[in-house]
């Protein structure tokens, strides 16, 4: 008895395994060999192969074909897949190349090809039937040489004619939907699901084919039958049907489990049809009720009270009523269409709603119009709409109360490790479908440049100073979005860009859901920056149309193909990365994030950092690191990233099924980067914050330090003009997180200026920057980073100002060189001061009762 159970097993698995397919590119054409060209011929197999931006005159082993940037495909191949194997070589020169593997259009792996000739492996794809089998060279710049495919087939067992059909098909119908269901073939035989198909006439002019799946929608054949879908419970539902029509419904048994299948009864199916009722004549709907609405800075939240209609149409307005327009009953209305002196803000079943893209302390208002649709001459609109008003906000940060208490006077690790704490406490995880594509018409969407309508705000393509290329609408296509989809050239569709790419994590929550790294971006250009470190280029293979560009670059070191987004986002993803790190700081260990795709061109391994406590503190490898922390420095927070880090936390009040609620700290406290990051020695020491405040006769100076290494001590000098300095007093250095000293002898003056002499202990020095003390009124301050600067100032305030106010920027003998308006609602103020010379200058802030004196230097 074992032994014919070891027989029949071998069998199985001889079935199973060893029928195979290859393909040794023998029969592609020479003609042009060193051009790259499109390519068909007839491979191995039989079947037809197809090579785009392919050149022929390369050998492995004999001919191969080496694609430049495109693919080698073959579509249609028999008898399923188990394995796969092929070999390949990078030829000429170039770095990082990357080959993708796609099976149906499903991509299964990647190969990452040297100089020399190595051969990839996937192993138990197993995929039945007829599939697709696709390489994709991705890596502008570089080329490919492919060749000995090898595949194992995964059909070799057949599947079993069943031999009965179901019974008593029963069918419902409404005016635009049927619903039918059917009794089972008993259990003990083969059949597993059953084929489902609709036609207008009867019979049905062509079969399905053993061996081909049928999707929903699928014409069977060509014929007059269409697959509404697999039913394996004896029920479905067809929607989307037109009234007063008769439709014919017809169901196979199949086999399609266990073999390489499907394979169908064609003989006698099960077949019963309908009629869809006609459409009721319209009624007017009644108005709904109820109107509750949720401003924010940027955006308005609005729920009401449903009347039983179909559905229901949302205007908002910034005019004063009236509207100016009304509903009109057979017109239909899309989402983004002027309204009167409105634009509509949605259309459709759900009581809830949002406005995105709106001004700040802006009052709207917002009309709620009932429809029915459902009906002959529709839609009919109610008669009056339930009106209501709302004023965005205008606060300067959306940060709870109490949030980032447990980091309160921490650095280095400690406070990495409390922000991760603070950050995954109460989170909530999204889903990647829908959830991300759902919270972006929160988080990533604005204004047209027009200010006529909503677009998304696609980093890869927007121009800050100038018209886009190309804009997106949110939402999928079926509702008039961009969503994607399908794209091939740049403008096609949006797409939801991993800043720190799926590869190097793999398909795992929350990660891969995860919205402060996920950014809606062009479909074109996401894929170009595919799974490529960010960094800065300077020979360009590839330049989107608003600038961002791949290619290579000396970033500290790192030589590799990197993506450079434009200047005015590089912050964005690069404290969108300092987050990952952050957030997922276990995981980047215990998933070793290093050694999957790509990931060991960014972060460091095992054997990069012998140091297991420095690794965890500053997980990347140093030139990355020290490139986003660049960025961060030179692209300030801005509004954008504020409003998006509210959406993303405070879209749980609203809206729970899309809400993410947690915070980027980065975003809401920039100095944080550098109390964290400096402690890992590739950052340069520098103080995080400086600040002087008057109490009565004494001035109070406060100071965070980063990590102090070979230091000794802090001179604190005093000032009245801000040029001649003096040492009053001294502190030592004792590597603590935050320092103090009192100033008890007050200068005569109305301000007196301060600042750190940091000592090392080999005598060389730095001096901090400049604070001062209006000393006969009320003083403000603020931080100001990086300082030193080359191109870019960042000014942090305290606390919004109380009024719009003047701000100057002087040079050492007082001549003004920089003035402009900072107005009462800003507490993040970027300056460019890449055009002054080297030097230290002043800022003066100031309105009738606040003043700020700050200083900086320029280097060059």
């Amino acid at each position: 008895m074992k032994k014919i159970y070891f027989l029949f097993l071998f069998s199985l698995i001889s079935f199973l395994s060893l029928s195979q397919g290859t393909e040794t590119f023998t029969n592609i054409p020479t003609l042009t060999p060193a051009s790259y060209l499109a390519r068909t011929w007839v491979g191995d197999n039989g079947l037809t192969w197809t090579a785009t931006d392919a050149r022929t005159d390369q050998l492995i082993t004999g001919k191969a074909i080496t694609v430049r940037v495109g693919n080698t495909k073959c579509l249609g191949i028999p008898n399923g897949i188990g394995n796969l194997s092929f070999k390949h070589q990078q030829v000429f020169t170039g770095s990082s190349p990357i080959l993708q593997i796609y099976i149906n259009n499903v991509l299964i792996g990647t190969a990452n090809p040297t100089t020399t000739i190595a051969t990839a492996t996937f192993s138990n794809i197993d995929v039945s039937g007829n599939f697709d089998l696709e390489i994709r060279q991705i890596t502008a710049g570089l080329r490919i040489s492919i060749d000995d495919v090898t595949w194992t087939s995964y059909n070799a067992i057949s599947c079993a004619e069943p031999t009965a059909q179901p019974t008593n098909l029963l069918l419902s119908a409404t005016a635009n939907a049927i619903s039918g269901a059917f009794d089972l073939i008993p259990p003990t035989t083969t059949v597993q699901n059953y084929l489902v198909v609709r036609s207008l006439t009867s019979p049905l002019t062509q079969l399905p084919v053993d061996g081909t799946s049928y999707t929903s929608g699928q014409i069977i054949g060509g014929g007059n039958g269409t697959s509404i879908g697999i039913s394996a419970d004896g029920t479905f539902t067809d929607n989307a049907l037109s009234p007063s029509t008769q439709y014919y419904y017809f169901i196979f048994a199949m086999e399609d489990q266990l073999c390489g299948g499907p394979n169908y009864n064609q003989l006698l199916p099960l077949t019963a049809d309908i009629i869809t009722p006609a459409l009721a004549s319209c009624t007017t709907p009644i108005t709904p009720t109820a109107l509750a609405l949720t401003p924010a800075n940027t955006s308005v939240s609005g729920s009401f009270t449903g009347s039983g209609a179909s559905k229901y149409l949302v205007v908002k307005s910034a005019t004063v009523p009236p509207l100016g327009a009304s509903a009109i009953d057979g017109i239909s209305y899309t989402v983004g269409q002027v309204f009167g002196n409105g634009t509509v803000v949605s259309i459709g079943t759900s009581t809830t709603f949002v406005a995105t893209g709106l001004t700040v302390a802006t009052t709207y208002y917002f009309y709620v119009f009932a429809l029915n649709d459902a009906c002959t001459g529709a839609p009919f609109y109610s008669t009056t709409s339930l009106d209501g008003t709302a004023t965005t906000t205008n606060a300067a940060t959306g940060i709870p109360a109490g949030y980032y208490n447990a980091a309160a006077s921490l650095s280095c690790q400690p406070l990495k490790t409390a922000l991760k704490n603070i950050i995954t406490t109460g989170s909530q995880v999204l889903g990647y479908t829908p959830g991300v594509w759902n919270i972006y018409q929160f988080s990533d969407m604005h204004r047209n440049d027009a200010n006529t309508a909503d677009i998304m705000w696609d980093m890869y393509s927007d121009n800050p100073t100038g018209p886009e290329p190309y804009v997106f609408r949110y939402g999928p296509t079926s509702s008039g979005g961009n969503q994607c989809g399908t794209y091939v050239n740049e403008g096609d569709c949006y797409n939801r860009e991993h800043s720190t790419p799926q590869s190097w994590f793999g398909s795992i929550n929350p990660m891969v859901s995860d919205v402060h790294h996920i950014f809606a971006t062009d479909g074109k250009v996401n894929g170009l920056r595919s799974n490529f470190p960010y960094g800065e280029v300077t020979t360009a293979s590839t330049t989107s149309l608003n600038g961002s560009k791949l290619g290579t670059g000396n970033n500290f070191g790192y030589t590799g193909t990197v993506f450079e987004p434009i200047n005015a986002y590089k912050g964005d993803f690069a404290r969108a990365g300092l987050y990952m790190i952050t957030r997922y700081e276990d995981e980047v260990i215990s998933q070793n994030w290093s050694g999957q795709g790509t990931g060991n061109t960014v972060f460091l391994s095992t054997t990069d950092e012998p140091n297991a406590a420095n690794r965890r503190l500053q997980m990347y490898d140093a030139y990355y690191l020290k490139t986003l922390i660049k960025w961060h420095n030179q692209d300030a927070v801005s509004q954008k990233e504020i409003d998006r880090n509210n959406a993303i936390y405070y879209t749980a009040v609203n809206t729970p099924a899309v809400a993410q609620a947690n915070r980027n700290p980065y975003v809401d406290h920039p100095e944080y980067v550098a109390l964290i990051f400096q402690c890992t020695g590739l950052v340069p020491v520098t103080l995080i914050d400086f600040n002087a405040q008057k109490n009565k006769e004494t001035v109070l100076l406060r100071w965070y330090a980063t990590q102090e290494t070979l230091f000794k001590k802090y001179e604190i000098e005093s000032s009245i003009d801000g040029n001649i300095f003096n040492t009053i007093g001294e502190v030592e250095g004792k590597n603590l997180a935050n320092y103090n000293f009192t100033d008890n002898n007050l200068p005569r003056g109305s301000v007196v200026y301060y600042r750190l002499k940091m000592i090392d202990i080999d005598g060389r020095f730095t001096n901090s920057k400049i604070v001062s003390v209006k000393l006969n009124s009320n003083l403000s301050n603020a931080l100001v980073y990086p300082n030193p600067t080359i191109e870019s100032l960042n000014i942090k305030l305290y606390e919004a100002l109380h009024t719009n106010s003047t701000l100057q920027v002087t040079d050492i003998v007082g001549k003004l060189v920089m003035q402009q308006t900072v107005y009462s609602n800003e507490v993040n103020i970027k300056l460019d001061v890449k055009s002054l010379s080297a030097g230290r200058y002043f800022i003066k802030i100031a309105n009738n009762t606040q003043i700020i004196n700050q200083s900086f230097v320029v280097m060059k």
